[in-house]
């Protein structure tokens, strides 16, 4: 337990008024008023699907010592403390930070952030380090690892909470670095508290999560936070300026420490050059430091020789030696979800992949183009209650870049998948050779009906998740799982 006044400390730059009566003893941090115990500090957050400020009066009847809020209140119990702050986001990081003792500053953090690419980089950096004999933790959008265990992830970034938990708990299982992907929405709600990155590896940026961000110039700062506040002073800064909002990141936040571009163009600090593309592996050498480094790996797509650089400069900055790098790029390395291959019986080569942007699916659809010996079939839907402006735009790109679409449903949520299908068909043109099927697994089964030996079925969309979600239900559907039935017949 810690005193309130512990709590006051670390918040100070947040906080705007402060209401002592008790000087209470804190046994709990929570923003949950089902939570709260006895002597809770409770957080009211004013979230987009509840106002926690509406829960005060339920959390100090249930035994709240102290209360962190950012609206006005117009009722204080004798005996409670209250912290009006300016941010209650940041204030539940930070006060969660403060009753687990600080865990991040006790290991070194590695971030990536950027639209697509973060898991990939995420899970190359963590084989790299692990192989290099450093213990760590892993925080991505397919899962959790602490140490000694491992869980499926419920988002990209935990929420305050559950992140600085998650922390507590490597930090107590002896990890020394955590490697993690850091959302826009993580950044914009200050998830990671007052912990600071020593490496930020930025991949690229389009079009997603404007739902919640409303246009990309807000969306880019929030992304920019990873580099203006959550680096640290001595941090290493690693930009994919191939992209034209990196090289914008670049040319604003580069400081001289040890930042890094890298990309195909002259100048960059770490060149990519000599790209060879194959259905079955990719080759290429990258020109940094005055060497050469040549790589080969089973990753397939230009887009994953920019993943594989940002883990070898995060890596190379952290100290280990670029031929270890170089050794482990070139073993076999398996990404959930992420152009991830299956080859039929007949000849059939399936792709599973998370592409769930327009963006994203004309860059996988593209990567296929270029290693297609025969036909493109796309299936595909778009998920519900998310960014409605998306759907005619993946519905234009998949018909751009397939010789046939299967248009299917995704995790429609509360919507209707009928009506979510109605919207992304409005982006086909017509002449395209399209078909609607809501049965995901029946989409899946007609792509395959219709393919011949040397075609390629890309299922996009969902990756590495084993549910399809439905009016709050999860239901167990897993892309890769009737992939495989389907390769194995």
């Amino acid at each position: 337990m810690k005193p309130v006044n512990e709590y006051i400390d670390c918040l100070k730059p947040l906080i705007t008024h402060v209401r002592l009566s008790s000087e209470a003893m804190i046994t709990g941090v929570t923003n949950d008023s089902r939570m709260v115990d006895k002597g809770s500090l409770f957080v009211a957050i004013k979230g987009a699907a509840a106002d926690g400020h509406r829960f005060i009066e339920t959390a100090v009847k249930k035994g709240a010592s102290a209360v962190i809020y950012s609206s006005t209140l117009d009722k204080f119990v004798p005996g409670v403390d209250y912290i009006q702050v300016k941010d209650t986001y940041f204030a539940y990081a930070m006060a969660m930070e403060c009753f687990l003792r600080f865990p991040a500053r006790e290991m070194t953090l590695h971030g990536i952030t950027g639209t697509k690419g973060k898991t990939t980089t995420a899970f190359v950096l963590e084989k790299i380090m692990t192989e290099s004999g450093r213990r760590c933790g892993l925080i991505t959008t397919v899962k959790y690892a602490d140490g000694r265990k491992v869980q499926e992830a419920a988002r990209t970034t935990p929420e305050a909470g559950e992140l600085q938990t998650l922390f507590r708990n490597m930090a107590d299982n002896g990890c020394s670095d955590v490697i993690m992907e850091v959302s826009s929405h993580g950044l914009d709600q200050h998830r990671t508290g007052s912990a600071r990155f020593k490496t930020a590896v930025f991949t690229n940026l389009s079009g997603d999560h404007l739902d919640y961000h409303l246009n990309m110039e807000n969306y880019f700062q929030a992304k920019k936070l990873m580099f203006t506040e959550y680096l640290a002073e001595d941090g290493a800064m690693i930009v994919n300026t191939d992209d034209p909002y990196g090289e914008r990141l670049f040319k604003e936040c580069a400081a001289g420490r040890r930042d890094f571009s890298f990309g195909q163009k002259n100048g960059s600090a770490c060149q990519i050059k000599d790209i060879q593309l194959s259905p079955l592996e990719t080759i290429f050498s990258l020109h940094f430091d005055g060497k050469d480094f040549e790589f080969m790996t089973n990753l397939i797509g230009e887009h994953n020789v920019y993943n594989l650089t940002g883990a070898f400069l995060a890596a190379y900055t952290s100290g280990i030696a670029p031929e270890k790098i170089v050794a482990t790029i070139s073993e076999r390395i398996n990404i959930p979800g992420r152009l991830q291959q299956f080859i039929s019986r007949s000849g059939v080569n399936f792709f599973v992949d998370y592409a769930h942007t327009d963006d994203a699916l004309v860059k996988v659809l593209t990567i296929l183009k270029t290693i297609a010996t025969g036909r493109i079939i796309t299936v595909f839907g778009c998920g519900g209650d998310r960014d409605r402006t998306k759907r005619p735009r993946m519905g234009a790109a998949a018909a751009k870049y397939s010789d046939m679409v299967i248009v299917t449903s995704d995790n429609p949520r509360t919507e209707n998948p009928l009506r979510i299908i109605e919207e992304i068909k409005l982006g086909i043109p017509e002449g395209t050779l399209f078909v609607e099927q809501p049965d995901r697994r029946q989409a899946i089964m007609l792509a395959s009906a219709h393919a011949n030996p040397g075609d390629i079925v890309l299922v996009a969309g969902k990756g590495h998740e084993n549910y399809q979600e439905q009016n709050g239900i999860h239901i167990h559907f897993d892309d890769r799982e009737v992939v495989a039935e389907i390769c194995a017949r």
